[in-house]
């Protein structure tokens, strides 16, 4: 991106501010080397914008812990999928600042307006940008689902129980495979 600085977009939801601490473990964020931001919108018909469903912002510790739950194998087959869905893009001369900026799944080129929900996932330094934030729709975030084994799926929700503190609601939500630690 020309701009690294983090867009508006990125801020916190509910403060409108730039995100401040990890969700886990508290953390000034500007005292950590690097951190990520996800944001997971839901697409209603009734509504002329998607809407938020939840944000937040964890420390690379943290982020890493979190990946770290999900089993060798999970994380390997994770790791083949997106390689091999970056370097479609990147043969395909189209960047992931250029589908961030059109509003489109990074991964499939699908119009974020044209899927249920979605997430943004952005790796920050301070205030800026390290790389351009990517877009997942619901399809992509589906394929990744089924390369979890059953044991990753069970780690990945015992960890957001006992680390995110959403109500219920949200916490189905994520079980559903609307968050991945990628």
């Amino acid at each position: 991106m020309d701009n690294n600085k983090i867009p508006f977009n990125l801020c916190a939801e509910d403060t409108k501010q730039p995100h401040e601490h990890c969700k886990i473990c508290g953390v000034n964020l500007r005292d950590v080397d690097t951190y990520g931001i996800q944001k997971v919108y839901k697409n209603y018909p009734q509504q002329r914008e998607a809407q938020v469903l939840f944000d937040f912002a964890l420390c690379m510790p943290c982020m890493e812990s979190a990946r770290a739950e999900l089993s060798q194998e999970s994380r390997q087959r994770i790791d083949l999928f997106m390689r091999e869905k970056m370097m479609d893009l990147a043969l395909s001369g189209i960047s992931p600042s250029e589908r961030y900026q059109q509003q489109q799944c990074t991964l499939s080129g699908k119009d974020l307006n044209q899927v249920n929900d979605y997430q943004v996932i952005a790796i920050c330094k301070g205030e800026n940008l390290v790389e351009s934030p990517i877009y997942i729709s619901d399809m992509i975030l589906d394929e990744i689902h089924e390369l979890l084994s059953a044991k990753s799926r069970d780690e990945l929700d015992r960890f957001t129980e006992n680390n995110l503190d959403w109500p219920p609601e949200l916490k189905a939500l994520i079980k559903q495979g609307d968050w991945l630690p990628i």
